[in-house]
């Protein structure tokens, strides 16, 4: 009977480790000859090719990448099915990226988080590069997360959005039950994208190096009948003002001819000035209000307020 328990035992021991395996995100070589395995609408040089090499190479189809290994096999599998599910419905990339390392100011996790997902080719498949981020940093002095945009998905999870996400989930995040948390991150994203472009975002759209601009539209229909109305009422005054007027064809009428003595006529060419100016204009097309940061790849995002904790 002894001998049953123990073997019952050990069974059990033996599923409950499978059930919470932690599995380390599988990585790769950046090969120069292969581009550093980033796609070629990224021109690596001298400015970001460290940034390439200290960008962990993954395969663009697992989503989640745990480094700090938090998350169970069985609770990636569930989020995955989620952001696969996401993916199917917005047409946009979704990427859940869970690294440790020391960092001095949050510009830092930006960085990471926009060469992350630019290096390793997310969003390819999408117009404009279009996805979502979320970052977690589990360094253990001070936490942090946040969420990242890029492309199309800009337009329709703009930064009171995102506000509200990473406030909704926070308590969860910060007390480590990510399961829960990033669930709820999945779900409002999804919810906001169904609830269309929000107001704030009308009038903007992306390039193709995933910046915003704004666009503008001229009431044509408008702009000209108040442009014939003005035109019309300056023409009726002037012919008005003109019927006052006696007309006189000879210079003699206006001229005291004995008060002028004309004895020689000389052009004198002194000096010309010439002023000339550039007009400037931004090559990323920023939008007023509204406005994308730049990684090192040189492509555009945009992203919350981020939270410590």
């Amino acid at each position: 009977m002894k001998k049953y328990l123990k073997i019952l035992l050990i069974i059990s021991i033996y599923f409950i480790g499978i059930n919470n395996c932690y599995a380390y995100p599988k990585t790769f070589d950046r090969n120069e000859l292969k581009n550093y395995g980033v796609n070629k609408k990224w021109t690596i040089n001298e400015n970001n090719k460290k940034n390439v090499l200290n960008t962990p190479a993954v395969d663009a189809n697992d989503k989640i990448y745990d480094f700090a290994e938090v998350l169970t096999d069985e609770e990636e599998q569930i989020l995955k099915e989620k952001i696969n599910n996401f993916i199917k419905e917005t047409k946009m990339d979704m990427v859940i990226v869970i690294p440790r390392f020391y960092y001095y100011n949050d510009k830092e996790n930006e960085d990471y988080a926009a060469d992350f997902y630019d290096y390793n080719d997310f969003g390819m498949k999408y117009t404009n590069n279009s996805g979502v981020l979320f970052l977690r940093n589990t360094f253990i002095n001070d936490p942090y997360f946040n969420i990242y945009t890029f492309g199309d998905a800009q337009l329709y999870f703009d930064y009171q959005r995102l506000e509200n996400t990473l406030d909704n989930v926070y308590r969860d995040i910060k007390n480590e039950n990510y399961l829960t948390g990033f669930e709820m991150f999945i779900n409002e994203m999804l919810a906001y994208y169904k609830s269309g472009i929000p107001k704030t975002m009308q009038g903007y759209k992306v390039n193709d190096k995933g910046y915003l601009y704004r666009t503008y539209k001229i009431p044509f229909l408008p702009v000209t009948l108040i442009s014939l109305a003005i035109t019309t009422l300056i023409m009726l005054f002037l012919i008005k003002k003109n019927k006052m007027i006696l007309l006189h064809h000879a210079a003699t009428t206006y001229l005291d001819e004995s008060s002028i003595k004309i004895t020689a006529r000389k052009d004198v060419f002194i000096t010309s000035h010439t002023t000339s100016y550039t007009q400037s204009s931004n090559s990323d097309g920023f939008g007023g209000g509204f406005s994308s940061s730049s990684g090192s790849s040189g492509g555009g995002h945009s992203s919350g307020g981020g939270r410590h904790g």
